[in-house]
């Protein structure tokens, strides 16, 4: 569901969406369908670093570039790094075509290239919260950010109100019968407000805050949507399995959009949470 900053091996034991070199087949139709879903989270975030004119913040997990390049078009100097390559090609070229100054790294989020206090602010929406061992993460964008600086992670919460991802659910069981749980998504690790305080906590981060943000992903029709799905390696994955009862699903979830919707535009609301500490 949500682009990662690592780097590791098909044999890593990883979730689909924690290894980069997944992303790069899905960087056109994520940053088509997901990215304005993401930005809806992202614009908060950014508000809450007030960032001044000139002020250079690191968007670690960049993906194709979004909430960078509003950074940018705000007067930040934005350094985005990210492991999968296509996508950091992607923010370059975005950055280029809209002729707003933009650094794009392949970079190892986990291992950032950059000394100590580099950085007046940092920023990450959805990705460090993905790493294998977050509070890692979270301390290396924070070694990286001066004293002072702030740095605001966004992670999801309330799943059960991520209607996409619901609705879709709904569709499985309605087609396969009620299946056991999998693996929790790593992503949904901090669901939990207090455990995303423990998060900052554990990187050393003071002055914590949280609030729960709502946004809305948006597509056209049903029909759009439904051709989209698979628009990170985890959703990807998470069709794959559906096997033989794919289409069934996916026919389901089709009707029950436009019993909702009719021909009007889809509109799914998702809740997620924002986390702002101080270095």
């Amino acid at each position: 569901m949500i682009r990662v900053v690592i780097s590791m091996t098909a044999d890593s034991g990883l979730q689909p969406d924690q290894r980069a070199d997944q992303w790069d087949g899905h960087v056109s139709v994520y940053e088509e369908v997901f990215e304005p879903f993401t930005l809806g989270f992202a614009d908060a975030a950014i508000r809450s670093l007030a960032p001044a004119q000139g002020a250079r913040i690191i968007d670690v997990g960049a993906g194709a570039g979004g909430a960078a390049l509003e950074l940018a078009r705000r007067g930040a100097f934005v350094v985005a790094v990210d492991a999968a390559a296509k996508m950091v090609a992607r923010s370059l070229e975005r950055a280029h075509a809209a002729g707003l100054p933009l650094e794009a790294q392949v970079m190892d989020g986990t291992c950032l290239a950059f000394a100590d206090g580099s950085f007046d602010a940092g920023l990450s929406i959805f990705g460090v919260i993905l790493f294998p061992d977050a509070v890692a993460g979270l301390k290396e964008l924070a070694r990286v950010v001066r004293p002072g600086g702030r740095i605001a992670l966004v992670t999801w919460t309330e799943p059960q109100s991520y209607e996409l991802a619901a609705g879709l659910r709904a569709s499985a069981e309605a087609i396969l019968g009620a299946r056991p749980l999998g693996t929790l998504p790593a992503q949904l690790r901090f669901t939990d407000l207090s455990q995303f305080r423990k998060l900052f906590e554990a990187a050393g981060l003071a002055d914590v805050e949280t609030l729960t943000l709502r946004a809305d992903l948006r597509a056209p029709s049903a029909d759009w949507l439904v051709a989209r799905l698979a628009f990170a390696p985890g959703m990807a994955a998470l069709l794959a399995s559906f096997g033989e009862a794919r289409k069934d699903i996916l026919d389901h979830f089709r009707t029950q959009l436009e019993k909702r919707f009719g021909d009007k535009e889809i509109v799914l609301g998702g809740v997620a949470a924002l986390g702002v500490g101080t270095r």
